[in-house]
């Protein structure tokens, strides 16, 4: 996965000094971060994180762009069946961009360790599926910045000024993250549902209890396991459009019962990351004042977590209708999310036996600056009727300095549910965070 990476430094350094030179020093920014997690027994943390950029122009028609950070993490976290919270630490050297760009008339490439961003909706873009996730960064800032870079080939060619059709190769597989930061003790870390019980009964020969142990399976680096897909973006009168299709593997694992052996000592849960297709579409367009976007994906071989060990084959689909509005300092934006996913087989719930669910999910978010946008508050809410859950964050920002921002965040989750929301029902947090702009 890092070598589209390792490729892109050394293309970097065969340019003359003298045009590096020429772009200025890399710019970036210096932040520190005091977390607390209030419904998990006041988790605490603190994180302090360098983030540096560096854009080389050598030719009009080519672009090298190398980006990423350090980041370290202390912390007191709560582990899953463990009394009380145990110090947590963690230290990490990531590269967030490493990509040459290369454009023509008709014609641009895009190649390295980067980030491409499928879909109109805000926040919940079905049809974005080429970058994994990392889900602090999702419910902390946003969509966009949670976004985790993979190593990837983008061609794309332009037929006509309205019409140009885009094609993705991406070799490796890079899964998605609940945390970058010590995951394993992360309060965002849904994965340890797959062991809540530290031990098993086996169906035959109870009382004997088993103790669990996971393995994670990662689809190998092997052509086989390449993923890609298409897309094409057409512009007819004011509406730009796009129907786009994707091969890929799911990007967070899946818990499954492993091969016991007689007389194991543990029961193995292994957690694999099946395959999975896409088919989609979207739409953007201005009426007056008002932008109103659309977006639809189709899951035709999808998978989903069974209430036991074990993986569900099925179909979903993801319908939104979205509108959004600026005017002035202010922003907002509001959506309706519509999802629908079928079983191939019967799978036990709450409520019995099921062969699938719908649910609709109310999105909407605002955006204020004040005093010539020294200050800013931005606002971002989902609701599930379906299942009473909920997300509301809320970010307030203000420039101490030109160069220096500080930022206070609350987030805080509503109700219980088999939705994405409802799964983190324990995860309310509040942050503060001093950042310097170099």
């Amino acid at each position: 996965m890092l070598r589209f990476g390792a490729v892109v430094v050394v293309a970097a350094l065969v340019i003359p000094w003298h045009t590096v030179v020429a772009q200025g020093p890399p710019s970036g920014d210096v932040t520190l971060t005091s977390d607390l997690f209030p419904s998990q027994g006041n988790t605490a943390g603190a994180r302090a994180r360098v983030f540096a950029e560096q854009v080389v122009d050598p030719t009009p028609k080519l672009l090298i762009t190398m980006s990423g950070f350090a980041e370290g993490l202390l912390a007191r976290r709560r582990v899953a069946d463990e009394p009380g919270r145990r110090p947590a630490h963690d230290a990490i050297l990531r590269v967030v961009e490493a990509s040459v760009r290369y454009k023509a008339e008709r014609f641009d490439l895009l190649a390295g360790f980067t980030r491409v961003s499928w879909g109109r909706l805000d926040e919940l873009q079905p049809t974005d599926v080429i970058n994994p996730l990392d889900v602090s960064r999702f419910f902390f800032e946003s969509r966009s910045e949670a976004r985790l870079p993979v190593g990837l080939v983008r061609a794309r060619g332009y037929l006509s000024e309205t019409v140009s059709i885009e094609g993705i190769y991406v070799p490796f597989f890079r899964r998605g993250r609940f945390d970058q930061l010590d995951e394993a003790t992360s309060p965002f870390n849904i994965e340890s549902s797959f062991t809540s019980d530290a031990v098993v009964c086996l169906a035959i020969g109870c009382p004997t209890l088993l103790p669990i142990v996971v393995n994670r399976r990662e689809p190998a680096a092997s052509v086989s396991h390449a993923q890609g897909g298409t897309r094409l973006n057409v512009t007819t009168g004011r509406m730009d459009w796009s129907v786009s299709a994707y091969r890929g593997f799911e990007p967070f694992g899946f818990g499954t019962v492993g091969t016991l052996s007689p007389g194991a000592a543990f029961l193995p849960i292994d957690v694999v990351y099946p395959r999975f297709t896409m088919v989609g579409g979207d739409f953007e367009t201005v009426r007056g004042q008002w932008g109103i976007r659309g977006e639809v994906a189709a899951s035709v071989d999808d998978n989903f977590q069974g209430p036991s060990p074990g993986i569900v084959k099925g179909k979903s689909i993801d319908a939104g209708l979205g509108v959004d509005r600026k005017a002035g300092v202010y922003r907002v934006s509001a959506t309706a999310l519509f999802h629908r996913e079928a079983y191939a087989d019967m799978i036990r719930s709450a409520t019995g036996f099921d062969r699938g669910r719908s649910d609709i999910s109310l999105i909407v978010s605002g955006d204020r600056t004040f005093a010539r946008e020294r200050h800013r508050i931005r606002t971002f809410g989902i609701y599930n009727p379906n299942e009473s859950s909920g997300f509301l964050r809320a970010i307030a920002m203000t420039k101490i300095r030109d160069n220096i921002a500080l930022e206070a965040s609350l987030g805080w989750f509503a109700g219980e549910g088999r939705d994405l929301i409802g799964r983190f029902r324990d995860s309310d947090f509040l942050y503060a965070r001093l950042k310097y702009y170099f």
